[in-house]
């Protein structure tokens, strides 16, 4: 072989190795990257599994639900005032009437039901409620409600009764009772078109009076002292259509003490249950 045969058949050998050596090395720094990438991805997967990201769920769980918002659409908002017997004075559990009014709606309309406020005051009268209504606090809470329900009279009527030491033992007058009717029922009437003026759209129920009284009065004359109120307090609110009357009184005329308090005023846990049966039943 000639020297020149030899140098170029030498320098071609030495090309193909080093094309060979930079194939090699190419595909190896591609498997590496391909390692790499396939290791990043597992652990990548397995931290997904094991450290989920909170906004992915909360993504998920924010969806809209369709029967939810219908169910919102539908809610009612209750606003209570009033005296002592809206405050729920005499059950021991605390829910009062206004509290199985919720319950109870809620499981009769299958809507959500919440109350915005309770404003009940023991000792409560027509005058204090009136002058509550023209608080811009109260009128605003007023005005936000679906339906305002209220108690008020009783502290009005029979304030000259709870005065006494003894109450089992108080002289009950029906003229006296009689003759309590004209200034505090022209006060709620007042409480009416107050309300109406600041929330015109609320159903408005008023929870009529009943006589706790009237095992202490022989002559029964204390319940038609009772049914003259209501009476005046329906007059007042047959004039509006949005505005209802639970009568409560027939409710406890039979096994009154079954229905009261230890006070013998209040009604106890039964009472409420039994005047917010009549409410629901008047409202649907």
């Amino acid at each position: 072989m000639s020297l020149f045969c030899w140098k170029t058949n030498h320098f071609e050998g030495g090309n193909g190795l080093k094309s060979s050596s930079f194939i090699w090395a190419i595909v190896g720094i591609a498997a590496l990257l391909s390692s790499l990438l396939l290791i990043f991805g597992l652990v990548y997967a397995v931290n997904d599994v094991v450290n989920p990201k909170a906004t992915l769920f909360e993504d998920v769980t924010s969806a809209p639900d369709p029967l939810q918002n219908e169910n919102e659409d539908n809610r009612l908002e209750i606003v209570a005032l009033g005296d002592s017997l809206t405050k729920g004075t005499g059950d021991k559990t605390g829910v009062g009437y206004v509290g199985y009014i919720k319950e109870k709606l809620a499981a009769a309309t299958g809507d959500p039901v919440f109350i915005l406020n309770n404003l009940g005051v023991n000792g409560y009268r027509t005058e204090q409620l009136l002058a509550d209504l023209n608080k811009p606090s109260v009128a605003e809470t007023v005005a936000k409600a679906d339906i305002i329900v209220f108690t008020i009279g009783g502290n009005d009527l029979f304030k000259y009764v709870r005065e006494e030491l003894d109450i089992t033992a108080a002289n009950v007058d029906p003229e006296q009772l009689f003759e309590s009717i004209p200034e505090p029922a022209e006060r709620l009437q007042q409480i009416l078109e107050k309300m109406n003026g600041i929330n015109p759209t609320a159903t408005i129920v008023y929870m009529g009076l009943f006589n706790p009284f009237l095992d202490l009065d022989e002559t029964r004359a204390t319940s038609l002292a009772i049914a003259k109120w209501n009476q005046t307090a329906y007059e007042f609110i047959n004039a509006h259509p949005n505005m209802i009357l639970v009568p409560t009184a027939d409710l406890f005329e039979k096994n009154l003490l079954n229905y009261l308090y230890s006070d013998h005023f209040h009604p106890n846990q039964e009472g409420y249950q039994r005047m917010a049966e009549r409410a629901v039943q008047a409202l649907y």
